[in-house]
């Protein structure tokens, strides 16, 4: 119910027109026959050409070296011609058509030049302007000129093979006219051959050819009608209805039983078996036999024909009743649709399901009711399954006729005609608006259990980050220091990197807050916190390790760098601007080795190096001495 029209695509120019039905045997594949007829002529021109270069008179006749030969600019126009049929058969491309066009034209040239010099004498022929003097006659002094018939028969082929490359219903009726004539004139020379008559040898000048010439005739006829599989006779003999099967088995009977009789005939008046009367009356009779024969066999298989078609009617019938049986007593809608995408059956239940009537169902356009957001996307699935592409659902929103709109779960199904190809499309469609509103609202509760998880994640690392930080100074607490530090002596033992660690105190802390309070000794507090961040480098690590004191671990840095980066850490506190006295600090630096390897024994070194900057009159950097 919701698709565009689809139109069948059009043969490009140029391309091969044969194409094979589906379903053939080997044996009545067009592009088959084709070829044979292709190769038959191919053959029998250029086995005749090798045997004018080689002088080889078997090969001229294709049979003992008294008969007559094939002419060679007729071979050559056989190979010309079976070649461009080949052509045909080949995969479509353009410059295949029109080599096979140039071809084709090219022979009927010849043709129509040969018969105008046959017809009123005029030279050189053919044959002399292609082969020389050399070919002008043959080993028993006659006149090697191309018959008549043949030149007639190459006139009209390459015309026929022209015109069924312009893919058009008239010229292919007359090409097929063409190749019928052809055919007929060579079945002639055939019968003359075989009856041995002289009647073509005198009057009947026109068809004198050779025997392989008229096959190769034969062939090439059959070969280009077959350009015609689809609409032409050829078609209709290689098809596997019960109009092919006849013409197969009825043709070769036409053809071939007035021929035999007739031989017979003919063989018993040279023997004088019997009267010439009673051969005429017997040939009639025996003619008359053959042909009842035929058509009560024709009618017989057409009765069993009608009877299978009877059963098939009857079967189509009792499936379609069972189809709506289904159809109507289901809870999902049912619909058929055509190639246009139009309902040609809805079952009753849409009317519960989207509160249209079937036939308010029928008199919609495509893709009426779907959804502006999903219309495009069905229209896509629709088109790729009328093309052939395996059957999928989909889902999608459609309108409701109260205005509202509800999603569908549509399941596809191809309906194929008897050459398989897609009829029509058959759509079950189930309402799904309850689960989709739930998925939605489950999708809405998982997003919001996200975000919440966010939240939970980053109120997590904010407990983390003031379990580890100190509230005043915004510099990281004493716990997050020792963490730190047995962490940096690990990694100094594993990899061999010097360490080293700060201790720093403010200088008559205690005396500045009774002075002027402790909300003033907090504030420079936070100074001195600020003033060792900017100070430091970015992978020092700052804390306050109690009171006023705080430790800065300095990783990758030895003994002369902790001793440089403490005294700026002073000169940078005693040079700020202080907002009541001057604030100075006293510095002690301990370096990891093998006395001070662990956390205790480094912080005791630093401990005794600041105890003694305090001792020597406190604003000063020590270094510990570590034995």
């Amino acid at each position: 119910m919701f698709t565009s029209e689809i139109t069948p695509s059009r043969p490009t120019a140029g391309a091969s027109p044969v194409r094979a039905n589906g379903g053939t045997t080997a044996w009545t594949n067009p592009i088959l026959v084709a070829r044979t007829a292709a190769g038959v002529a191919v053959l029998t021109g250029g086995l005749a050409l090798v045997g004018w270069a080689a002088g080889v008179p078997e090969l001229r006749t294709l049979g003992p070296a008294g008969l007559a030969a094939t002419n060679p600019t007729t071979a050559l126009c056989f190979v010309a011609l079976g070649s461009a049929l080949w052509i045909l058969t080949r995969p479509a491309h353009r410059r295949s058509g029109q080599v096979a066009l140039v071809v084709a034209l090219a022979v009927s040239a010849v043709g129509v030049a040969s018969l105008y010099g046959l017809l009123f004498g005029a030279s050189p022929g053919a044959d002399e302007l292609l082969f020389g003097r050399a070919m002008r006659s043959t080993g028993d002094g006659r006149l090697n000129r191309m018959a008549p018939n043949a030149a007639f028969n190459f006139a009209l082929l390459g015309l026929a093979m022209a015109m069924q490359l312009r893919r058009r219903r008239f010229p292919s009726v007359l090409a097929q006219i063409f190749a019928v004539i052809v055919l007929f004139t060579a079945q002639a020379a055939l019968i003359a051959h075989a009856y041995q008559s002289g009647w073509f040898e005198s009057v009947g000048w026109f068809n004198r050819m050779t025997m392989p010439t008229a096959l190769a005739f034969v062939a090439l006829a059959v070969g280009i009608m077959t350009l015609s599989s689809e609409d032409g006779l050829i078609g209709i003999v290689l098809s596997d209805g019960p109009g092919g099967s006849l013409a197969r088995i009825l043709l070769p009977t036409g053809f071939l039983v007035p021929a035999v009789l007739g031989w017979l005939v003919i063989l018993s008046r040279r023997a004088s078996l019997m009267d010439a009367d009673l051969a005429d009356t017997l040939f009639v009779l025996a003619t008359m036999l053959v042909f009842v024969a035929m058509v009560a066999w024709i009618a017989t298989q057409l009765h069993e024909s009608h009877l299978d078609r009877l059963r098939t009617e009857t079967a189509l019938r009792e499936s379609e009743v069972r189809f709506r049986l289904i159809a109507e007593n289901s809870s999902d809608v049912v619909c058929l649709l055509d190639l246009s995408g139009r309902v040609v059956y809805a079952s009753p239940s849409c009317e519960r399901v989207l509160g249209f009537l079937p036939d308010e169902m029928m008199r919609m356009a495509p893709f009426a009711i779907i959804h502006p957001l999903d219309a495009e996307r069905v229209r896509r699935h629709f088109n790729l399954l009328v093309r052939g592409e395996p059957v999928t659902s989909i889902q999608c929103q459609v309108l409701h006729k109260t205005g509202r709109h509800i999603w569908l779960d549509m399941m596809w199904r191809s309906v194929l005609n008897a050459h398989g190809e897609v009829e029509r499309l058959q759509v079950a469609s189930r309402d799904i608006t309850d689960s989709k509103q739930y998925e939605k609202r489950l999708e809405e509760a998982q997003r919001k259990l996200r975000e919440q998880q966010v939240e939970l994640e980053e109120m997590n690392e904010r407990l983390k980050s003031l379990a580890s930080t100190d509230a005043l100074t915004g510099l990281k607490n004493r716990r997050a220091f020792e963490e730190r530090l047995d962490r940096e002596l690990s990694r100094s033992r594993r990899h061999g990197h010097p360490l080293s660690l700060i201790l720093l105190d403010i200088d008559h802390f205690k005396s500045y807050n009774d002075t002027y309070g402790h909300p003033k000794g907090d504030e420079i507090l936070r100074i001195v916190g600020r003033l060792l961040t900017r100070t430091m480098r970015e992978t020092d690590f700052a804390s306050r390790y109690g009171g006023e004191e705080f430790a800065i671990l300095l990783p990758d840095t030895d003994r002369e760098g902790a001793q440089h980066l403490a005294e700026r850490l002073r000169h940078t506190i005693e040079s700020a601007k202080w907002p009541d006295r001057p604030i100075t600090a006293s510095v002690g630096v301990a370096s990891y080795s093998g006395q001070a390897s662990t956390a205790e024994a480094l912080i005791d070194y630093a401990d005794r190096a600041l105890y003694r900057s305090k001792q020597l009159g406190r604003n000063r950097v020590t270094m510990a001495e570590v034995g």
